[in-house]
């Protein structure tokens, strides 16, 4: 229950947290999609630690243009989601990691998942 309208007034979350919780979600969905259909732990922590790499890089690029709070500059980067699928593509198309036929068909279906109207 609201006491007073200072409740309403919060402080919204930081551009680097934003970016982070939403790669933890989707690398958590993720890595639960591989080990389910049967690829082993190893390659998928392997997987999920390229992706970690690729993403990282390009959210330190977005928060040193965006100082991490002004907000209105990040309107010229990719949403979370939408970078987390780019990241994919960076590993699926390198053609010195080597995926398992599992998995890459997995990763593949993300890639299928990104829709035109997602990217600006």
């Amino acid at each position: 229950m609201m006491n007073s309208p200072t409740d309403m007034t919060r402080k919204p979350k930081s551009i680097h947290c934003h970016y982070r919780d939403s790669f933890v979600i989707n690398s958590d969905n993720l890595k639960f999609f591989l080990i389910n259909n049967s690829v082993s732990c190893s390659e998928s922590d392997n997987i999920v630690n390229m992706l970690s790499q690729y993403y990282n890089q390009k959210v330190n690029i977005i928060l040193e243009a965006c100082n991490d709070d002004k907000w209105t500059n990040l309107e010229s980067f990719s949403s979370p989601l939408v970078l987390f699928i780019c990241c994919i593509d960076k590993i699926v198309n390198n053609k010195e990691i080597i995926l398992s036929q599992k998995s890459n068909y997995i990763l593949q279906s993300f890639l299928r998942s990104l829709e035109p109207w997602m990217i600006w």
